[in-house]
């Protein structure tokens, strides 16, 4: 049968003894650290997290001001294009314009220089009439009237 005696005390007290110093030397620092670096994880796991939501955020913002910059470039070329083609037609009106007022002004200019030389002629006709029946009948003959009417016909 099984004897008990001191031994066997003082081995099941060195038991007890050892496993209290193992776990006050051993398995609470270990125990300890892992506690630590199960929350190191989860923290630095929760900062990936915000990051990425960040990034994510910083990424639709971005993408946002794109179109934005886009759509604002757009407008800004099709707004000069407008102004330019809307001062392209100024231009042109009042260049058309010009031009039109500068052929009236000639037409009425070589108009009055035709009044004057009409007016010119009228006056040398009686002594272009006399110098001609003067080389044709070949002596001077004085025309005194003069039909205006029958004037104005021919040089019209």
């Amino acid at each position: 049968m099984l004897q008990f005696n001191a031994t066997f005390l003082v081995a099941m007290m060195s038991f007890i003894l050892f496993i209290i110093i193992m776990n006050k030397i051993l398995y609470e620092p270990i125990g300890k650290v892992v506690a630590e670096r199960e929350d190191f994880i989860n923290k630095t796991n929760e900062e990936a997290e915000q990051l990425n939501g960040q990034a994510e955020k910083i990424e639709t913002e971005r993408v946002e001001k794109l179109s934005n910059a886009d759509r604002d470039a757009k407008k800004v070329v099709s707004d000069s294009v407008e102004n330019a083609n809307k001062k392209s037609k100024e231009m042109t009106d009042e260049a058309k314009k010009q031009s039109s007022n500068e052929i009236l002004s000639a037409k009425n200019e070589l108009n009055n220089q035709a009044e004057q030389t009409k007016e010119l002629l009228k006056g040398d006709i009686k002594s272009l009439a006399e110098n001609i029946s003067q080389k044709i009948l070949g002596e001077y003959t004085s025309i005194d009237n003069i039909d205006n009417e029958l004037v104005n016909k021919v040089i019209n």
